[in-house]
């Protein structure tokens, strides 16, 4: 539930996209109960720092958002709007002041957003306190580029594409807040050093591979995208080659390629796959993932499956602190 005043629609309420940037686009938490068919949640890459983002500007967490990658787009905006902006820091201007990530930010009539360097991460995100208007599809109005549905025309944003805003009462508060970088840090620290438990056929490799696994590093390719991350590294193989039926996979299924290489699925990951599924990246450590760029070194560490419950209750508890303190703030001024 939105925490600032019901969304009512006003002529103009509005964005202007002036640069696309790179693989702008429309996403939420994604659909889900579709697996059957064919059809991944998709959705945001980080659903850490998309959540936080939404309750900075008092939306509920899966409110749409749009993701960018560097370079960034450059925004103008038709209306006064509350926005927050998460993720990576790519130097965030408005009006070419720079602005804070992680705190609700109060935008007039007028003013340019944009983004001038790659500081660090991967994926940035901005919310709009109120949301936009934007395409639902199967539930979700994250965009589905295969199938061009959801989001904003099915599509990556474009220049001069112009979204609308589902309009909400903007006053500037006399207090402002922010997220303590010590909590933004415990979820992305260390973050060369990808947690994930054993996958169901990890028994098939050999020993060699499994200290390959574990001791060794691989490097994020240039052909990773959205779908999955192929890494570079000591090839792995199998104790003796096998036909798999094509099995259910997920976001952070780790498989093995023919190649003896390894390719991590990521958020438009396909819903079944046939390659040994050797491990999974633990849910917690998914936004770490996530901001980690390519031509990036990262290490896998295989923990228990109590260890990677016990991790995910601490996000859960974190992110929950946040939802209440934000609430907290909306509801004392």
């Amino acid at each position: 539930m939105c925490l600032l005043p019901k969304p009512n629609l006003k002529k103009g309420m509005s964005i202007s996209i002036i640069k696309p940037g790179i693989c702008s686009a429309v996403q939420d938490l994604g659909r889900t109960g579709y697996r059957s068919l064919g059809i991944g949640p998709g959705g945001v890459m980080d659903f850490f720092a998309a959540s936080v983002a939404n309750y900075l500007v008092g939306n509920d967490e899966n409110t749409a958002v749009i993701e960018m990658h560097f370079p960034a787009a450059t925004i103008a905006f038709q209306s006064d709007v509350c926005i927050s902006i998460s993720g990576a820091d790519f130097a965030a201007h408005i009006n070419d002041i720079p602005v804070p990530l992680y705190q609700p930010l109060y935008i007039t009539n007028g003013d340019l957003l944009s983004f001038n360097k790659n500081i660090s991460g991967a994926r940035a995100y901005l919310a709009i306190g109120g949301g936009m208007t934007t395409d639902q599809w199967l539930g979700s109005y994250s965009t589905n580029v295969k199938v061009q549905a959801g989001g904003f025309k099915g599509r990556l944003l474009q220049k001069d594409d112009v979204i609308s805003l589902n309009a909400v009462a903007v006053t500037k508060r006399s207090k402002n807040f922010s997220i303590a970088p010590s909590v933004i840090e415990s979820i992305y620290a260390k973050e060369n050093l990808i947690c994930c438990i054993t996958g169901p056929e990890y028994q098939l490799i050999n020993t060699k591979s499994e200290n390959i696994f574990s001791n060794t590093s691989f490097v994020i390719s240039n052909h990773s995208d959205r779908m999955g991350y192929r890494l570079q590294g000591d090839a792995l193989s199998l104790i003796n080659s096998a036909e798999l039926v094509s099995s259910a996979v997920g976001f952070g299924t780790i498989q093995l390629l023919p190649n003896g290489q390894l390719i991590v699925l990521m958020a438009d990951h396909q819903t079944t796959g046939g390659y040994p599924r050797i491990a999974a990246v633990i849910t917690a450590d998914l936004p770490k993932l996530a901001q980690v760029r390519v031509n990036t070194a990262i290490k896998f560490k295989l923990l228990p499956l109590s260890k990677a419950e016990e991790i995910l209750l601490s996000m859960h508890q974190t992110i929950n602190e946040i939802k209440k303190g934000c609430q907290n703030f909306y509801a004392a001024h």
